[in-house]
C-alpha cells in the first residue's frame, strides 16, 4: 500500500498530461471503485477469482494445439502503401534494455519494411520508478516475494489511462501494436491493437520458476490472469503468437476466436544479419579437430546451463576434444574444459566482436532450457549456420527443427542421449556440413528480423484491412470438441 499526499494527488492529473475527467474515470478522488482502490491510496485489488479461467483458479498441465491456427486470409491484403502504425508499451520499446532488445528490433525492422512506426512508451517514467521502487522494497524486504509491477491491476489502470491519451495524437493510425497483454486490458481504443507474445500469464507462472505462484504476491498473480482476460475477450485485440504452444493455450483458457490468433516465431536480435559468406567461410574453416559448444543464457539453472556441462563431459568420454562456452552469465566452480565469458553486450564494440567469433567458431549451440516460450538465441545460432541441440519445451520446436538442423529431447532426457547425437554429427562431416546450411537456409526463409516483420506487415494488413470489413471478423461458435 501506497499513500499519495493529498496535495501531491490534487496536482497529480496535471503531471500525468490527463484531464482532470480522464483522471477521475479511473481513479476517483476520495471515493473507491468497486475494487477497492483510492487515489490517495493505492491498495491492493480484490478479484473474484470465480471469474477467471480455470488456468487461473488452478493451473493446469500444458496443452499444445494439434492443429495449426490461421490468421485472415490474405485476399484482403490492404493493397498499397506502409502502414502507420504505434508501438505501445509503458516501458521504452526503443529501450534495448526492455524485453532484451526484442521490441527495439521489431520497430527497427518495421521501419526498414517501409511503415511508419510511432512510439507511445516511457509514461510518466519518474512516478513509475517511484511506485516500482516502494512496491518492489516492500515486498522483497517483508515477504521475501518477487513484485511484477506490470501484473499490478492498480498501476496498469493508472498508466494505460496515460497511454490511452498519448494514443489521441494518432488518430490516422492503421494499427497498435504491443509486446504486452495487460497494457491492452485498459487502453481505450477501437482501433485494432495486435499483441506479440510468446506466452500467456498461466504458462508464465507454470513454467518459469521466478514468476511461480509461491514467489509472487497472490494478488499479481491474479491480476496476471485478470489483465489477460480483459484483454483477450476485446474484439478489436488480435494475438501474434511465436508458437503453437502459446496459441493453442490462449484459445482454450480464453475462448478466442482462431481468426484473431497468428503464429509467427520471433525473429533474431541483429541490426545486421551476419553476412551470408562470411558464415560459409567460417563454417569451412571448422576442422573437426576440436568441438566447441556455445551456451548463451542469463540464466544458468533454467537455461540448463548444468545439463550442458554434463553433456560436454560425456562427448569427452567419446575421445572428443570439447570446449563449452558460456556467454551471459558467470557460473562458478566449473571443470577446466568450461570458458566463462560472463555477459556480453552488443552495444559493445569489444563484446560483440567476440560474439561474433564465438558463434562463427563453435561447432553447435547448446541450450538444453528447463522453461523456454521461444529463445531468440535459437534464431541467432542459425543465422551462423550451427546445428542446436536443445530440450523439447515450450515454444522451441517453433524454431528449432528438430531432425532438420538440430536435436529436440523431450525433458529429462540425459546427457549421454544429447552427447550421441553430437558425436555422431560431429564426426560425419559432410553431414554436418549439411546440417549447418539447412539452419542458415532456415533463418534467412524464416527466423531473421527481416521476414519476420516481412510477415508481421502482412498480418497487420490483413487485420486493418478486415476491420474496414466488418464482417470478416464476426465471431463463429467454436467447435469445444477440438482439442488446440
Amino acid at each position: 500500500m501506497l499513500s499519495i499526499p493529498d496535495a501531491a494527488a490534487k496536482d497529480l492529473p496535471l503531471r500525468l498530461g490527463l484531464s482532470q475527467a480522464h483522471f477521475l474515470a479511473a481513479f476517483p478522488i476520495g471515493t473507491p471503485d468497486s475494487r477497492g482502490v483510492r487515489l490517495i491510496q493505492l491498495s491492493e485489488a480484490t478479484i473474484d477469482e470465480s471469474s477467471l479461467p480455470t488456468a487461473a483458479r488452478k493451473p493446469g498441465k500444458r496443452m499444445r494445439p494439434t492443429q495449426s491456427v490461421n490468421g485472415l486470409n490474405e485476399t484482403f491484403l490492404k493493397s498499397a502503401g506502409p502502414l502507420d502504425l504505434v508501438f505501445y508499451d509503458v516501458n521504452d520499446p526503443e529501450d534495448k534494455r526492455f524485453w532484451a532488445g526484442t521490441a527495439f528490433y521489431i520497430i527497427g525492422g518495421l521501419r526498414k519494411a517501409g511503415n511508419h512506426v510511432h512510439v507511445i512508451g516511457r509514461l510518466a517514467p519518474r512516478l513509475r520508478r517511484l511506485l516500482i521502487a516502494a512496491f518492489y522494497h516492500s515486498y522483497r524486504l517483508t515477504q521475501k516475494l518477487h513484485y511484477h509491477p506490470d501484473r499490478h491491476l492498480a498501476l496498469t489502470k493508472l498508466f494505460s489511462a496515460i497511454g490511452t491519451r498519448r494514443l489521441q495524437k494518432y488518430p490516422s493510425a492503421d494499427a497498435i501494436i504491443t509486446v504486452s497483454a495487460a497494457f491492452s486490458a485498459y487502453l481505450r481504443t477501437s482501433k485494432p491493437i495486435i499483441v506479440l507474445l510468446d506466452a500467456t500469464w498461466g504458462q508464465i507462472v507454470e513454467t518459469y520458476p521466478y514468476f511461480h505462484s509461491s514467489m509472487q504476491p497472490k494478488h499479481i498473480v491474479a491480476s496476471g490472469f485478470k489483465l489477460d482476460q480483459i484483454a483477450f475477450s476485446k474484439p478489436n485485440l488480435h494475438l501474434v503468437m511465436t508458437s503453437q504452444w502459446a496459441a493453442g493455450r490462449a484459445i482454450v483458457d480464453y475462448n478466442i476466436h482462431p481468426a484473431r490468433v497468428h503464429i509467427l516465431p520471433f525473429g533474431a536480435n541483429f541490426r545486421e544479419d551476419p553476412a551470408r559468406e562470411n558464415v560459409e567461410r567460417a563454417l569451412r574453416n571448422r576442422s573437426g579437430e576440436r568441438c566447441s559448444l556455445l551456451f548463451v543464457g542469463r540464466e544458468f539453472e533454467r537455461k540448463g546451463g548444468p545439463l550442458a556441462v554434463q553433456i560436454a563431459g560425456e562427448l569427452r568420454t567419446f575421445g572428443i576434444d570439447v570446449t563449452l562456452h558460456i556467454v551471459g552469465c558467470s557460473p562458478q566452480n566449473l571443470p577446466s574444459f568450461v570458458k566463462v565469458h560472463g555477459l556480453l553486450s552488443k552495444d559493445s564494440v569489444e563484446h560483440l566482436s567476440l560474439l561474433d567469433t564465438l558463434y562463427s567458431e563453435s561447432d553447435f549451440f547448446l541450450m538444453p532450457s528447463t522453461a523456454e516460450a521461444q529463445g531468440i538465441v535459437f534464431n541467432e545460432a542459425a543465422a551462423y549456420a550451427l546445428p542446436v541441440a536443445a530440450s523439447d519445451v515450450g515454444g522451441v520446436s517453433a524454431v528449432v527443427s528438430n531432425g532438420d538442423w538440430g536435436l529436440l529431447l523431450p525433458p529429462g532426457a540425459e546427457a549421454k542421449e544429447y552427447a550421441v547425437w553430437l558425436a555422431a554429427l560431429f564426426r560425419d562431416r559432410p553431414r554436418y556440413i549439411r546440417t549447418a546450411l539447412r539452419a542458415r537456409d532456415d533463418y534467412e526463409k524464416r527466423l531473421s528480423n527481416t521476414a519476420y516483420t516481412r510477415e508481421l506487415t502482412k498480418i497487420v494488413q490483413s487485420i486493418v484491412q478486415a476491420h474496414e470489413r466488418p464482417a470478416l471478423l464476426k465471431d463463429r461458435s467454436i467447435d469445444r470438441s477440438v482439442r488446440y
